[in-house]
């Protein structure tokens, strides 16, 4: 029986595409670098900021100005990170509804802990999140099960009567290696086919759904 669910924060409850696009390019054209479409940067998500910028840069680019992009975009996307993030239709609703039927909610990111925590703040600010939780210095990210010891301690609440929903096969992945439910989240960044292969158990085709079979586990 699954007693609590733990979101992912991009591409899961949130589009923060526009946002990381934006930061991301300003610290780009900062160094000189060339820029991309905002939804070309969907591609480079889902493994931290750093590997984010990895993928961004041209291959020959030096690792100090890596790390230049890098604190550009840490200060830009902190200050300017709820200027055109949105939610996903439904996910508002989906919340209630599992809150209703009992279970606890957090959010797992690999996002800054700070950020994922302003985010939330701004967009979810009536639901009562048992933990919202990034990246901090020592802490593990997905898809490193150690990563989910601060969440599960949070819960107060074994990994096997948890459910994780994320929209990337590092999520899946992640869940799966720490023995939660793994749950996809198909309108977001990465394909459903990605998520099917990785070995996502629940495969909704929207919020509303994934709420439903979710309720149908507690």
């Amino acid at each position: 029986m699954i007693h609590a669910v733990v979101f992912d924060l991009d591409g899961t409850l949130l589009d923060t595409i526009p946002d990381i696009a934006g930061a991301l390019n300003r610290a780009l054209a900062a160094c000189g670098l060339p820029t991309h479409p905002v939804r070309r940067v969907e591609t480079f998500v889902g493994g931290g900021i750093r590997d984010a910028v990895r993928k961004a840069v041209p291959a020959d680019t030096p690792g100090e100005t890596l790390e230049r992009i890098l604190e550009i975009y840490k200060e830009d996307y902190c200050n300017r990170c709820t200027e055109q993030t949105a939610r996903y239709p439904g996910v508002p609703e989906m919340l209630e509804r599992l809150l209703q039927h009992g279970f606890a909610l957090g959010v797992l990111s690999n996002k800054t802990e700070a950020t994922a925590q302003k985010i939330v703040r701004t967009y979810f600010p009536d639901v009562p999140f048992r933990c919202v939780l990034g990246r901090v210095d020592g802490r593990p990210l997905k898809p490193d099960p150690a990563a989910a010891v601060p969440v599960l301690e949070a819960l107060g609440l074994p990994a096997g009567e948890v459910a994780y929903a994320g929209d990337s096969g590092t999520d899946i992945l992640f869940a799966k290696a720490v023995g939660m439910v793994p749950a996809a989240a198909p309108w977001g960044y990465r394909s459903r086919d990605e998520l099917v292969e990785k070995g996502a158990l629940l495969v909704p085709e929207n919020p509303r759904e994934l709420g439903e079979l979710l309720a149908a586990l507690g």
